[in-house]
């Protein structure tokens, strides 16, 4: 069964997990979840919001796309 992560992907670094809730359980939830973070923002970021649909273990999908948790 394929769940979502939200990451967050800056300019220059490695992408990283957000801070929870940042595991979901279909990709409309994920998707809501940066809604609300960006809705708060009053400034441009040098990063932006992704999802990561994996299936299996949440930190294993990480290591494998090599992101940071």
């Amino acid at each position: 069964m394929t769940r979502f992560a939200v990451i967050r992907v800056p300019t220059s670094g490695p992408p990283a997990l957000i801070a929870e809730p940042n595991d979901f359980a279909t990709e409309a939830d994920a998707e809501a979840r940066i809604a609300a973070i960006e809705g708060k923002q009053i400034m441009p970021h040098h990063t932006y919001l992704d999802i990561l649909g994996y299936d299996g273990g949440l930190q294993d999908a990480l290591l494998r796309k090599g992101i940071l948790f």
